[in-house]
């Protein structure tokens, strides 16, 4: 990774204008797929693949360059605006390290160094979930100049030249900060280094669930709020609960902001939850039908347009954002990801609603 951060120092700064009749499609990325073992292909020595076929990726099952080269041609084609790859503090305490870990950041590395990088732009998200959070200012301040290299990639998303940047988790975060005004004191610094480092005053963003909004003292250190994603509180059983009450959940949530946020608000969308491989006891969901998942990319296209505070701020308007859940999240079931079972159908589906054709009907 340092060879790769002192090579993107020389590079110059992309630009990129956004018109108000497009759309910006976000997927989150998850580079948790490696061959050595153990990984999360396996339950207590048992491949969960053979159980759920349908799930596997046919452009790469494991986190490798070929597989990042082939995954960037097929989302760009399919009007994917870029990745928004998660990424983990790598804290070497023994105690607290999970095995094969440093594995977790190399999507950054892949897509920076990826032939095919200039077809789509890619963002990073701060996942800081136990045991992932910083703790201490030293570390903050190193992890900001290791985001700040990678911001000064020419395929890194900005919005009016400023670098798009998510922290996973707003209440973990102030947890790990030590309260609400640490917190805000931490993404001081992150903007104090990312304009030293010449990158620019940073869009920043942090994650909320469902209930009720934060406080504006809470929001007033971010750009604007989004979400990871949700799952509705309903008991686990046997038979799978319908794709629709997963979505109501997300676009109940979206018009709550729209309405009661003390920050603009980016809709979630999710692709999907059923996590059943990784014998998670939450509730499983059916996947969404073809017309399902048409229904859903309309839904939040739709509230982008009627609603300008579920937008990204900028200085030309409000710019209209969607994060989708997810890219490749297989032990969960939230999958975009061409796979064995559905095919490209989660694509087509963004390209048929959000692509460059669709966005100008």
């Amino acid at each position: 990774m340092k060879s790769v951060v002192l090579l993107l120092i020389t590079m110059s700064l992309a630009t990129q204008t956004f018109a108000a009749d497009r759309y910006l499609v976000g997927v989150y990325y998850f580079a948790g797929w490696w061959r050595e073992k153990p990984n999360k292909y396996f339950e207590e020595s048992h491949d969960w693949r053979l159980d759920y076929p349908e799930r596997r990726a046919t452009l790469g099952a494991y986190n490798e360059q070929a597989t990042m080269d082939r995954e960037i041609d097929a989302a760009s084609s399919h009007g994917v605006s870029f990745f928004q790859i998660l990424w983990y503090w790598q804290d070497n305490h023994p105690t607290t390290r999970e095995a094969h870990q440093d594995k977790l950041n190399v999507a950054v590395e892949q897509f920076m160094r990826s032939p095919t990088a200039s077809k789509m732009k890619f963002t990073i998200e701060y996942v800081n979930h136990p045991p992932f959070g910083i703790m201490s200012e030293s570390d903050w301040e190193k992890a900001c100049r290791e985001w700040c290299a990678i911001m000064k990639h020419p395929s890194y998303l900005r919005i009016d030249r400023r670098p798009v940047f998510k922290i996973h988790g707003l209440s973990f975060f102030e947890q790990q900060c030590g309260g609400v005004s640490q917190a805000t004191e931490r993404v001081k610094t992150l903007r104090r280094i990312a304009v030293e480092a010449g990158v620019g005053d940073p869009l920043v963003s942090s994650g909320i669930t469902s209930g009720p909004m934060p406080s504006a003292d809470r929001a007033a250190a971010f750009d604007f709020l989004t979400t990871y994603m949700d799952v509705p509180n309903v008991p686990r059983r046997a038979e799978l609960y319908p794709y629709q009450t997963l979505l109501k959940l997300a676009t109940d949530l979206w018009t709550n902001a729209a309405a009661n946020s003390p920050k603009p608000y980016v809709p979630y969308l999710p692709a999907g939850w059923d996590p059943r491989p990784w014998h998670d006891p939450r509730a499983s969901f059916e996947i969404p039908t073809h017309d399902d998942w048409l229904d859903a990319l309309r839904s939040a296209r739709r509230a982008m347009d009627e609603n300008p505070r579920l937008n990204v701020p900028s200085k030309d308007g409000p710019v209209k954002m969607v994060l989708i859940y997810a890219w490749n999240e297989f032990g969960e079931g939230g999958i975009v990801a061409p796979t064995e079972g559905r095919g490209d159908m989660m694509l087509e589906g963004i390209r048929d609603v959000f692509g460059e054709d669709a966005a100008r009907r």
